[in-house]
């Protein structure tokens, strides 16, 4: 006899508190979104055979913290991908370490102490989607790493803000670089770092942002080209996404 077929929402144990709601203020053309807290060793030990999600080899002797986030992670991505399409699907990870979306859909996984979420959509509505979650660094932490993710104009906006801000400004930079670089990677093939991106706006009262390329990616991903954002909080969460439209 087969097993009982899943609740959609159904969850192994070690995984809390799952959130389906679009996070950020304004929704995306048909996007789903997906996020959980979850527990690691208790996540390490649970039969995932029912959610068809198998660790990597390269995972298997990884310390539990790691090997749980790719286990929420792509349980993050089977709901919201259910939920995008009817029918659940665990992507599985390419040469580059990259999920491997169905044909014709775009999407992001990410991660951080003990929060997994993942945002999908179709190719046709969405060019690339990147999601990123951050814990806030303190203020003193912020400028030690300021150096690296930072360029001279978001230094100089660094300055100027109250410090009771500035943490949440080098995070909010950090997570929105890593986000655009999720939604604009897979396009490109091409990798980009921290330099290469910064910040033109942000309105903190709203969640909304603005990024500028400072590096030619491709013929139409060029030095100069803008891109939206937004940004909310999970819990002490900052989550990020950045996503650009379709390519003609």
């Amino acid at each position: 006899m087969s097993a009982p077929a899943l609740h959609p929402d159904a969850l192994p144990s070690g995984c809390h508190s799952p959130q389906s709601e679009w996070p950020w203020p304004t929704p995306l053309p048909g996007a789903c979104f997906r996020a959980i807290g979850f527990e690691a060793e208790p996540l390490c030990v649970a039969n995932l055979s029912a959610w068809e999600i198998v660790l990597p080899k390269r995972l298997e002797t990884a310390a539990a913290k790691r090997r749980a986030e790719f286990l929420g992670g792509r349980l993050c991505a089977r709901h919201a991908l259910a939920a995008l399409t009817g029918t659940p699907f665990t992507p599985a990870m390419d040469e580059e370490r990259l999920p491997v979306w169905p044909d014709g859909i775009v999407g992001s996984i990410t991660h951080s102490r003990e929060l997994a979420a993942a945002a999908v959509a179709r190719r046709e509505s969405v060019g690339g989607i990147g999601i990123d979650a951050e814990l806030l660094l303190s203020n003193e932490r912020a400028r030690r790493l300021a150096p690296q993710i930072l360029v001279d104009s978001e230094r100089d906006w660094l300055e100027r803000l109250p410090p009771i801000t500035q943490g949440e400004f080098v995070t909010l930079v950090f997570s929105l670089k890593e986000s655009l670089f999720k939604a604009l990677y897979p396009l490109v093939r091409r990798r980009f770092y921290f330099p290469h991106a910064r910040l033109t706006n942000w309105r903190r009262d709203t969640g909304e942002v603005t990024l500028v390329l400072l590096e030619t990616l491709s013929p139409h991903w060029r030095a100069g080209h803008h891109f939206d954002g937004q940004v909310t909080g999970i819990g002490d969460h900052l989550l990020t996404l950045v996503s650009v439209p379709p390519t003609s």
